[in-house]
C-alpha cells in the first residue's frame, strides 16, 4: 500500500551548529510512526520537484516533526533553506523497520552526525512516555564546535532517565577530556560490557554503517542484537 501524501507547513527553522540545521513541521492529521523510521519530503528546487528522505528526529509525543540535516549547497539543501514560517510543502510516510523491538530493557545506539536522528527519536520517546529504557548513546563527530542535537541529549541525561552519551571526537579542539578519536570497539569496551544483552542500532551513511557493524562483531555482539539503516543520497 503506497504511504499517504500529506501537506506540512514549516514552523521554524534554525542552524543546529555549522552546516547543520533543524527544521520543524506541522504534525499531519492522523499520522502515527514509531520512533526510528522516517518520512519523505518533497521541495520545488531550481532542478524541479524533489523528494528526499529523512529520519524522524522527533518523538511520536511531541507536537511537530522535526528534520535535521547538512546544509550540503544542493538544490534541494538550498530550497529547503529558502522555506519560511507557513510555507506548505508535501511529506509521505511513515517508512522502515528501525524501530525498538518489543520487550527490549536496554538500547545503544552507535552514530555520527545527523546519523544520530534515529537515535534521538527513540531515546526521546523513552524519556517522554517515562518507559525506563536504558539508554547508551556512542556519538562520533568531529569535535566541539558542531555535535548535533548534543543539548537535547544532555536534557535527557539531566531528567534523571537511564540515558548516557559517550562523545567521540575526531579532532577535538583544545580542553577536551573525552574519547578522541573514532569509535571502536577499545571505546565500547570501556563504556558497557557488550556481552550484556542490549539491542544495538547503527544508522548513517554506508561507509558509517559498515564500520560500525565490524565494531560489534569485534566485541561478539550477536546478530539478532543489532539493527541497522544505511541512508540514502550517498555515494
Amino acid at each position: 500500500m503506497a504511504a499517504t501524501v500529506h501537506a506540512v507547513k514549516l514552523v521554524e527553522a534554525r542552524v543546529e551548529c555549522a552546516g547543520t540545521g533543524m527544521f520543524a513541521f506541522t504534525r499531519p492529521e492522523g499520522y502515527r510512526f514509531a520512533p526510528g523510521q522516517f518520512q519523505s519530503l518533497t521541495l520545488v528546487t531550481r532542478e524541479g520537484e524533489q523528494t528526499k528522505s529523512f529520519s524522524h528526529c522527533d518523538a511520536p509525543g511531541e507536537p511537530a516533526s522535526l528534520v535535521l540535516t547538512r546544509l550540503t549547497g544542493s538544490a534541494f539543501k538550498d530550497a529547503l533553506l529558502a522555506l519560511r514560517p507557513g510555507d506548505e510543502v508535501k511529506v509521505a510516510g511513515p517508512f522502515g523497520r528501525l524501530s525498538l523491538p518489543e520487550g527490549t530493557a536496554r538500547a545503544g545506539f552507535l552514530v555520527g552526525g545527523v546519523g544520530v536522528t534515529p537515535a534521538a527519536s527513540i531515546v526521546g520517546d523513552s524519556v517522554l512516555r517515562k518507559t525506563g529504557l536504558d539508554c547508551l548513546v556512542v556519538y562520533g563527530n568531529q569535535d566541539q564546535s558542531c555535535i548535533p542535537l548534543r543539548e537535547r541529549f544532555a536534557s535527557y541525561e539531566a531528567s534523571g532517565a537511564p540515558v548516557r552519551v559517550v562523545d567521540v571526537l575526531s579532532r577535538p579542539l583544545p580542553g577536551w577530556g573525552g574519547e578522541v578519536g573514532y569509535i571502536s570497539a577499545d571505546i565500547l569496551r570501556r563504556h558497557c560490557d557488550p556481552a550484556e544483552p542490549r539491542h544495538w542500532f547503527v544508522s548513517g551513511p554506508p561507509t558509517m554503517v559498515s564500520a560500525m557493524l565490524a565494531v560489534l562483531v569485534e566485541c561478539g555482539v550477536p546478530g539478532e542484537w543489532v539493527s541497522s539503516e544505511c541512508f540514502t543520497g550517498y555515494r
